[in-house]
């Protein structure tokens, strides 16, 4: 179970707690792990490790997601 926990990309998992945000209402949070989701994309290709992702949606769709939330915050 422990080597499985690191079979994951880093941006992976980071997607995985901005769900969590986005479902709890914390744009807050959600805003930080988005910017810490450029951070691991931008390390985790390269020349030398070219970036293996074939479906970038996912991450188009949460920069959607969080400004439908700001949208949403600012109008509560």
């Amino acid at each position: 179970m422990e080597a499985e926990r690191y079979t994951r990309r880093l941006s992976d998992k980071i997607l995985w707690a901005f769900d969590q945000a986005i479902e709890i209402g914390d744009v807050d949070i959600a805003g930080l792990l988005m910017r810490a989701l450029e951070l691991a994309l931008t390390k985790e290709g390269g020349l030398a490790n070219a970036e293996q992702r074939r479906d970038f949606e996912q991450i188009s769709d949460a920069y959607t997601r969080l400004a439908a939330s700001r949208r949403l915050a600012l109008d509560n």
